[in-house]
């Protein structure tokens, strides 16, 4: 019976198309032929619809090509190179004198496409430009900036979280043979660390409504989000964890990925519950989980080293 049904509906359809596809005048249709394709039409696909955009619409989502000023060949250019060009022109505005390299149409319609590949460079800051132009310009053996204004301008960076200051591989000085690497926050970690008193907080919040106020819970929860986060943050930092800051390295030895806490847990450290009394230090020593190299990582500097120089065998 299901065979047949299929047959049956496989026969209507082509049917359904063929009467389609005639295209004679009613005349030469009888009635019943003309109700089977005026029902087949209720069901024909809808005819496509092509929109049509005008030619300034469609130039502005264009890629950006080089062309070349003498011949006016065009090539298109990667990523990579777009942001170095754009970087270049920006260099070469503010630092000689505003030479354009560009014109403003051309310009724009690189920082255009930037944008819409979603490169770093077309979101950075005005500091986090004139950092990368400095390291450019110092390269080349002409530094715009001194030692001091550079120096205030990564720790500025740095305090903003900005990541054009991490290094990608470990430094190294050829002078004292330390090698040393960016410390990143996580702060993921960090949060959880602001968990538990967040959560005995809210939960105290609530008992204590339900009990005096008599009120929904779901409510509760509501009226002591606020203070709960506050009782949170004064719970870790002054019981729980005592300035607590969880960063993240890759070891400047072999690259493994590398945890240090800066902090204090239930004061042991300062009250001298195991050990000597140390407070929390800017400054902590821990050891790579690869290599077991010893590194040292400073708060202050948001940077890991190694305390062994390079190529020297420990004893």
């Amino acid at each position: 019976m299901t065979a047949t049904l299929g047959r049956m509906l496989l026969l209507g359809f082509l049917s359904c198309v063929g009467a389609l596809r005639l295209g004679a005048p009613p005349a030469r249709i009888s009635a019943a032929a003309t109700r089977h394709v005026a029902q087949c039409a209720r069901f024909a696909p809808l005819p496509m619809v092509r929109m049509v955009v005008d030619e300034a619409s469609s130039a502005f989502y264009d890629e950006y090509v080089e062309t070349d000023p003498v011949t006016g060949e065009q090539k298109s250019l990667s990523l990579d190179e777009k942001e170095k060009l754009y970087l270049n022109c920006l260099d070469a505005f503010y630092n000689e004198g505003g030479k354009q390299l560009l014109g403003d149409e051309e310009y724009e319609k690189l920082k255009t496409d930037l944008a819409f590949e979603g490169a770093k460079v077309a979101t950075y800051s005005a500091d986090e430009i004139k950092f990368l132009l400095s390291n450019k310009r110092f390269a080349m053996g002409k530094p715009i900036l001194n030692d001091s204004e550079y120096d205030a301008l990564r720790t500025k960076l740095k305090a903003a979280g900005s990541l054009v200051i991490i290094h990608d591989a470990a430094k190294c000085s050829l002078d004292d043979g330390i090698c040393k690497t960016d410390l990143q926050v996580d702060a993921g970690k960090t949060r959880l660390l602001y968990l538990p008193g967040t959560a005995g907080g809210l939960i105290l919040a609530c008992e204590l409504s339900f009990w005096t106020l008599h009120i929904d819970p779901l409510l509760s929860i509501v009226l002591g989000a606020i203070p709960s986060y506050f009782f949170g943050v004064w719970f870790t930092e002054n019981i729980f964890a005592q300035k607590p800051l969880v960063t993240t390295s890759a070891c400047p030895n072999c690259g493994q990925l590398n945890t240090a806490f800066f902090g204090d847990l239930f004061s042991v450290q300062t009250d001298g519950l195991a050990g000597p009394p140390t407070p929390p230090s800017d400054t902590i020593i821990i050891k790579c989980s690869s290599c077991k190299e010893q590194l040292e990582a400073s708060r202050s500097e948001m940077v890991i080293k190694t305390t062994v120089p390079k190529g020297i065998k420990k004893i």
